[in-house]
């Protein structure tokens, strides 16, 4: 008996699992803290949550960057918008479609995380809703991944899944860390 209370009270004091800030520059990822740590939560429906597409440690000056976000699954409402450039300079929206391609000077933080597009969104059923990241609809550089640019110079950019097939981030879903972290040491052979 004392065993199955003491493995009760570990269980209901376990903190929440998050995941780590990837290591990697020049990632970008969807995230529900502006610290890059939550790729997944938990809410009921007709509560608002919000929603951050980071750009994670940028290699260095960036003044532009261009990438795309689709939202699939649950049924759900966008409350509000925002983007870190005008939305008259590069955040075109289209159905549950984001395509954005920003000019602006975002500060560079020596490691962290820059908040590129914050969202303000309502599920309207309990059910998952994935995100992913992918290169504009008109890419500058031909390789399929987001792009940045900074002193006049075009780079690719990475998603924080480490493939632009595979969500960045989910609602009343869960995203292994074990995945990432796996494709993560395949990624590092390569380097």
């Amino acid at each position: 008996m004392k065993m199955l209370v003491s493995l009760l009270v570990l269980a209901l004091s376990a903190a929440p699992v998050l995941a780590d800030l990837d290591p990697d520059q020049d990632v970008f990822g969807v995230f529900f803290d502006t610290a890059g740590n939550m790729a997944s939560i938990t809410t009921a429906p007709f509560v608002p949550i919000t929603a951050y597409v980071l750009l994670l440690n940028p290699a260095g000056p960036t003044n532009g960057c261009e990438f795309s976000v689709t939202r699939t699954g649950a049924e759900h409402f966008v409350l509000s918008t925002s983007c870190a450039c005008a939305m008259t300079d590069g955040c075109t929206i289209e159905g549950n479609d984001y395509w954005i391609v920003c000019g602006s000077d975002f500060p560079v933080p020596a490691s962290g995380a820059v908040v590129l597009v914050t969202w303000s969104i309502m599920l309207m059923e309990p059910a998952g809703l994935l995100f992913h990241i992918g290169p504009s609809s008109i890419p500058s550089l031909p390789d399929g991944l987001p792009v940045l640019t900074g002193n006049g110079v075009l780079r690719p950019g990475a998603v924080a899944s480490g493939d632009v097939d595979a969500p960045v981030a989910c609602v009343n879903c869960f995203l292994s860390s074990a995945e990432a972290s796996a494709f993560g040491s395949v990624k590092s052979l390569f380097r």
